[in-house]
C-alpha cells in the first residue's frame, strides 16, 4: 500500500506564476519522479506563490495549511524539490528543520537530496547546513546580479532622458501609478487646481484623498494621490525635455 505524503512547492517572485510560467510544473514534476518509484502517494499540495525563502514556514500561508492538512488526515511526510524551496536562509532553513521533525514528528524529504533530511546525524547537519549556505549564496548572488542591473538600466534610462523622480530612471514599458488609472488621475489632478478657502493653497493630499472618498467613493491614501500628482509632474517634464531635445 503507498503511503500517503503531501508535497509543498515555492517560488519566491510573482513573475515566475501563472500557467506560463515553468517552476511550480517543474517542482511537481521532480516530486512526482520521486514519490511514484519509491511508494509514495501524494494526496495534496500546496503552493507558496511569491513567498520568499528567507520567511520562517510557520509565517507562509500555504504551508500553514498545509500542516493543518496533515493534522487532520494523519500524514507525516512533507515533500519538495529541494533544500531551497524549504529556505535559503542557513538559520531559518535548520530551525525550520528541528521544529517540523524534532517537535512536530514530520519526515521532510528533498528529492533532489533525499538522505539530507532523513538523518539527523551530525553528517546530516553538516549536509543541510552546506546546502543552506549553497542556497543562501546563491540568493545574495542573485539579489546583487539583479541591483547591477537594474543600476545600469537606470544609467542607460538617464542618459536617454527618462529620469524619474527619484532619480534612478523609469523601466521602459513599465507604467507609473497615474499611468494605470487615468480616470483617477483626471480626478486628483481637478482636484489640486482647486483652492483652499481657509488656506488659500491648493487643496491638501489629504483633503483630496477624503473627497475621494466622500463623492466618488474611491479609497485612495494621500499617499497615493501624491505619488500620482509626483508622476504627473515629471511626466509634464519628460515632455518639455523631449520638445527640446527635437527643437535642438
Amino acid at each position: 500500500m503507498d503511503k500517503n505524503v503531501v508535497a509543498y512547492y515555492r517560488t519566491s517572485s510573482t513573475t515566475n506564476v501563472g500557467t506560463d510560467k515553468d517552476s511550480k510544473k517543474r517542482q511537481s514534476q521532480s516530486v512526482l519522479n520521486y514519490t511514484s518509484p519509491n511508494g509514495m502517494r501524494i494526496v495534496g499540495e500546496f503552493y507558496d506563490k511569491g513567498v520568499s525563502g528567507t520567511l520562517d514556514v510557520i509565517n507562509r500561508p500555504q504551508f500553514l495549511e498545509m500542516l493543518d492538512f496533515c493534522a487532520e488526515h494523519s500524514i507525516d511526510t512533507i515533500v519538495f524539490e529541494s533544500s531551497d524551496r524549504l529556505s535559503r536562509d542557513l538559520i531559518t532553513m535548520e530551525t525550520s528543520y528541528q521544529y517540523l521533525t524534532t517537535k512536530l514528528g514530520y519526515k521532510l524529504i528533498s528529492v533532489s537530496n533525499p538522505d539530507t533530511f532523513v538523518e539527523n546525524t551530525p553528517t546530516g547537519t553538516l549536509i543541510r547546513q552546506v546546502l543552506g549556505t549553497i542556497a543562501q549564496f546563491e540568493k545574495s548572488n542573485l539579489v546583487e546580479k539583479l541591483k547591477g542591473a537594474r543600476e545600469r538600466k537606470s544609467k542607460l534610462n538617464k542618459k536617454l532622458g527618462y529620469i524619474s523622480r527619484t532619480g534612478k530612471g523609469k523601466v521602459t514599458g513599465a507604467k507609473r501609478l497615474s499611468e494605470k488609472n487615468p480616470e483617477l488621475t483626471g480626478l486628483v489632478t481637478a482636484y489640486r487646481k482647486k483652492i483652499d478657502r481657509k488656506t488659500h493653497k491648493p487643496l491638501s493630499f489629504r483633503t483630496i484623498s477624503r473627497l475621494l472618498q466622500e463623492e466618488h467613493n474611491l479609497f485612495v491614501s494621500h499617499n497615493s494621490v501624491q505619488r500620482i500628482l509626483d508622476d504627473v509632474l515629471m511626466m509634464r517634464r519628460e515632455e518639455r525635455n523631449r520638445r527640446r531635445r527635437k527643437v535642438s
